[in-house]
């Protein structure tokens, strides 16, 4: 008689388990889960330093950076697309900024301005490429991203300009632990979230990003949507670019460097499928504040700068591996 040893739990509970975790990715639960395990593993190594106020003001500074990137980014995905632009987009609005405004009150206005029409347009010609070619997104803005920064480095090559006293309170003044910068991104959240679930474009944008063809033949008008979803991507990367300058009161040529590789993880990490049509604004909100505590994290707990690259792909593929794969298969 042969003996049968069980060897792990049951099929049917190892199917809802792996529904139950892909549930939670897709509904962005999981890059919450993580970001509450995170605070209670930080919160138990450093009590009073975690909730001390100038570190919860430092996590909320860094997620406002990010998070204008990412939301942009979380657009563009969810139609299916990808723009590596946004960093080098960032990086030459900070410096233009600061160096256009050289200190000069009275042009703070017109140049912040500028450089939102200046990212609009860059995301529009993004949208108009990708949207009348057969050129991926991929290779049209991993060619402007190197285009983009070769400009940025032909205009400076080291830190330039100065904004002015209202940006640099922008950037630094805050209130308790709240920065005043973060009211940019929670007016830029609130905007995308009515964007994606009140209007005709959000539903656009999720029947691009499920099936584009199939989207096409119902009368989806695919290649503007796709061109304001790159339009909205370059509008908040020049957005972040001015808090940036903001935040260092002079403009510098390397100011966004990483931020497009960071946002596409953070919406991932909360939740979309890069082959579009999937993506939690709640997630990505998530994982952009994982993120920011990542990072605060190497200070508060006097971790060698050496080791944050190292760390943070640990934290980023421990997410990934739990939730990612097994919401794709589904």
């Amino acid at each position: 008689m042969t003996t049968m040893i069980a060897t792990g739990p049951p099929p049917a509970t190892r199917t809802r388990l792996a529904t139950a975790l892909a549930t939670a990715a897709r509904t962005g639960a999981a890059a919450w889960a993580i970001v509450a395990l995170v605070v209670v593993g930080l919160t138990i190594a450093e009590p009073a330093g975690f909730w001390a106020p100038v570190n919860i003001a430092n996590v909320l500074t860094m997620t406002v950076v990010l998070g204008l990137v990412a939301l942009g980014q979380h657009v563009v995905v969810l139609t299916g697309g990808i723009d590596l632009a946004v960093g080098s987009t960032a990086t030459l609005s900070a410096l233009l900024t600061a160096m256009m405004i050289d200190g000069y009150p009275v042009r703070t206005f017109p140049v912040v301005l500028g450089m939102l029409l200046l990212g609009a347009l860059v995301g529009t010609a993004h949208g108009l490429i990708v949207a009348n070619t057969r050129i991926p997104a991929f290779v049209v803005t991993l060619s402007t991203f190197y285009l983009i920064q070769g400009v940025t480095f032909m205009i400076s090559t080291t830190p330039s300009g100065q904004v002015t006293k209202v940006l640099t309170d922008l950037g630094m003044r805050r209130f308790g632990p709240f920065p005043e910068a973060l009211a940019v991104l929670i007016v830029a959240i609130v905007v995308i979230a009515v964007l994606l679930h009140r209007t005709a474009f959000g539903r656009h944008a999720y029947a691009v990003g499920g099936d584009q063809a199939a989207a096409r033949s119902a009368g989806v008008p695919v290649r503007r949507t796709l061109v304001l979803a790159f339009l909205i991507a370059g509008t908040l990367a020049a957005a972040a670019g001015v808090i940036l300058a903001a935040r260092a009161s002079v403009g510098s040529p390397t100011a966004g460097q990483g931020l497009e590789l960071s946002a596409i993880t953070v919406v991932v990490v909360g939740g979309a499928s890069l082959l579009g049509g999937r993506a939690s604004l709640t997630g990505t909100l998530g994982g952009v504040l994982l993120l920011a505590l990542v990072e605060s994290s190497f200070t508060l707990l006097q971790l060698p700068a050496t080791a944050s690259d190292l760390i943070r792909g640990v934290v980023i593929l421990a997410a990934a591996a739990l939730f990612v794969p097994r919401s794709d298969r589904e």
